[in-house]
C-alpha cells in the first residue's frame, strides 16, 4: 500500500513521516529524492540551461538559489518541475515495488498539484495553524517573503483536507499528532 502524506509548507509533513517509519512503515522523502536527482549531471545541464550557471555553488545546485528563482516565476516553476517530478515519480514507484507488501509511505508536498494522487491508495494530509508554520519556517531560517511564495505555489490546505482519505491537525504537541498518526495506522492495518 502506497500512502501520500502531503500538506502546505512548514504544516509538519515530516513528524508524520517519522511517526510511520516507527510504527513499521517503510518511508521515502521526496526532497531526498530531489537531492538525489540534482546529483545527475543531465539534470544540472538542465537546470542549468534553464535558470543560468549562478545556481551552481562548487559546481554543485544551490537549492536555494533555485527555490529563488523558481518561486518568483511561475514559468520557471513548471519548467523544472516538468523536469524534476518525473525522476521523483520514478523513484516512488520503484520503493513501492521492492517493498510490495508493506505499506510505503511518501511524504509530497505537491501531490494534488501534479495529479499524483491518483498513483497512491491512500493520502493523508497535514495541517497546522499559520502562526506555528511562520514560526517553525522562519526558525528554519526562511524569511517571510520565501515562505509567502512556497505557499503561493501549493493549493491551499483547506482544499488539500477535502481531498484527502485523512486529516491530521498538528496544531498540538508531538504526542497529539502521533496519537492521530496511530489511530490512522490501526485503521490502515486492519485492511
Amino acid at each position: 500500500m502506497l500512502i501520500a502524506i502531503t500538506g502546505g509548507f512548514g504544516s509538519g509533513k515530516s513528524l508524520v513521516l517519522s511517526i510511520l517509519r516507527s510504527l513499521g512503515a517503510e518511508v521515502v522523502d521526496a526532497d531526498s529524492l530531489v537531492h538525489q536527482s540534482l546529483e545527475r549531471d543531465d539534470l544540472k545541464k538542465a537546470l542549468t540551461r534553464i535558470l543560468g550557471k549562478d545556481i551552481l555553488t562548487d559546481g554543485r545546485i544551490d537549492r536555494r538559489k533555485v527555490a529563488g528563482k523558481v518561486f518568483k516565476s511561475p514559468e520557471l516553476r513548471k519548467e523544472v518541475e516538468k523536469l524534476i517530478h518525473p525522476l521523483v515519480f520514478e523513484g516512488i514507484e520503484k520503493m513501492a515495488r521492492e517493498q510490495r507488501g508493506k505499506v510505503v509511505a511518501a511524504e509530497i508536498p505537491l501531490l494534488f498539484e501534479t495529479g499524483y494522487e491518483k498513483e497512491v491508495d491512500l493520502v493523508i494530509t497535514v495541517s497546522a495553524p499559520e502562526d506555528q508554520v511562520m514560526k517553525r519556517l522562519r526558525e528554519k531560517g526562511f524569511s517571510d517573503e520565501e515562505i509567502r511564495l512556497r505557499q503561493a505555489a501549493q493549493l491551499p490546505e483547506p482544499m488539500k483536507i477535502l481531498r484527502a482519505d485523512y486529516h491530521i491537525d498538528n496544531s498540538g504537541t508531538p504526542a497529539d499528532t502521533e496519537r492521530q498518526v496511530r489511530k490512522i495506522w490501526e485503521e490502515i492495518s486492519r485492511r
